[in-house]
């Protein structure tokens, strides 16, 4: 659209006397502005709108939606109240309202407008995907994929709970399911690079690390700029243990998003395989200025650092932010027990063990604590149950070894 589409100035006094119906012309270009992102000379018109006509809820509507755009949340919501109280309704307003107390975290608020917005109309596929959205936000992950199911039903070309199911199945751990989700959008959608990037996760969840590259090549090709796209191909490079290929492509990342933590902090991850752990350190230590509450980069780093006091201080922050960090409670009972706090590093075990109670490492370890300790019982009881869990796992290497220690303790 180019500026001769767009309305011109209109006669402010000759509307607001004359031509009160022209509301909807102001009303009109603001969307045709708001369109060109320019969401400011919108909201002009839109208050040209209301002043010739204070009771046009359109307005308000349309108004709120630009305030959100440009981040002022909390006059968008007062625009939509406004819109409601004029027309209560607006399954419109209810729908605005519960995206922009989405962005701000009020999930239960979200849930209620859409549940509003689904009373007065009960075929909205965007109430069901966006409820989706803000269950799955509190955790609720049966309730948000039944959201999207009920929002496919309505409308089985909706890309977006596509994409949104998808991404709640990889997290649940169906990476099948959120590749046939991917599959979906892109028949609806062959130039999505979500849905590539997408399907690219879920393939190297599944280890199909070069199917996973494979997709994450279609992503660029669609959009070079996305960043996310490289640093998960840097991850599936990882997996094919190409450090040197993965490190460009956080490289890459980086470039496009100077602020990408993520790419920092996996970037760090592949220099620490190429030994060079000063670079990792460094990484970790950019991730954490960009995100201080980054428990990997945390835990990654005290992987690095050369002196084992150093090390704990990093676990304990890890855990300051995760509590249920179950490798950051084992690997500071390592370091605890090299420098000589054995009471230490039993307590890190046995908080390991509780958080995950098939730990076979924590039990090993915590054997050889016991066996320091004088309890050869205990210490035979942990490193046996070790050696369970391994032969379960079929891990027959450490299997045999947890049985040559049990030896050497009786």
């Amino acid at each position: 659209m180019h500026d001769a589409d767009i309305c011109p100035d209109l006669p402010r006094n000759y509307v607001s006397v004359t031509h009160p119906k022209l509301a909807k012309v102001y009303t009109n270009r603001g969307q045709a502005r708001a369109a060109l992102q320019d969401y400011q000379g919108a909201i002009e018109d839109y208050n040209q709108a209301l002043e010739i006509n204070p009771n046009f809820a359109e307005a308000y509507i349309h108004r709120g939606l630009a305030r959100f755009n440009l981040k002022n949340q909390q006059e968008a919501i007062e625009d939509f109240n406004q819109a409601l109280r004029i027309n209560p309704n607006s399954a419109v307003a209810y729908l605005n309202r519960g995206i922009v107390r989405y962005d701000l975290g009020d999930q239960p608020g979200a849930i209620e407008d859409c549940n509003q917005a689904l009373r007065i109309n009960p075929n909205s596929d965007a109430a069901y995907n966006n409820r989706g959205l803000a269950r799955w936000a509190l955790k609720d992950d049966r309730g948000a994929i039944e959201d999207y199911n009920q929002a496919l039903a309505i409308n089985p070309n909706l890309e977006k709970a596509y994409l949104n199911r998808g991404e709640s199945h990889r997290l649940q751990g169906n990476n099948q399911g959120a590749i046939e989700d991917s599959n979906q959008v892109l028949r609806i959608n062959p130039n999505s690079d979500e849905a590539y990037n997408n399907r690219g996760l879920a393939r190297g969840a599944l280890k199909d690390y070069q199917g996973a590259i494979e997709d994450y090549n279609q992503a660029l090709q669609i959009n070079p700029n996305l960043d996310k796209a490289y640093n998960n191909r840097g991850l599936a490079r990882d997996g094919l243990k190409d450090y040197q290929g993965a490190i460009e492509d956080y490289d890459r990342a980086l470039r496009i998003n100077p602020k990408s933590d993520a790419a920092y902090c996996n970037r760090g991850n592949a220099r620490s395989m190429l030994g060079d752990d000063e670079g990792a350190i460094e990484d970790y230590n950019q991730a954490l200025r960009i995100n201080p509450n980054l428990a990997d980069a945390y835990f990654n780093r005290a992987l690095c650092h050369p002196n084992h006091e150093a090390a704990i201080a990093d676990y304990n922050q890890a855990l300051r932010i995760d509590p249920n960090y179950v490798r950051a409670y084992f690997e500071r009972g390592k370091s605890r027990y090299a420098i000589g706090d054995q009471m230490g590093a039993m307590e890190d075990f046995n908080q390991a063990i509780k958080i995950n109670p098939k730990y076979a490492e924590a039990y090993g370890n915590r054997g050889l604590v016991r066996s320091f300790l004088g309890d050869k019982l205990g210490a035979t009881n942990d490193l046996q149950k070790a050696a369970n869990l391994y032969l379960d796992q079929s891990d027959m290497e450490k299997y045999q070894k947890a049985l040559d220690l049990i030896k050497k303790i009786q």
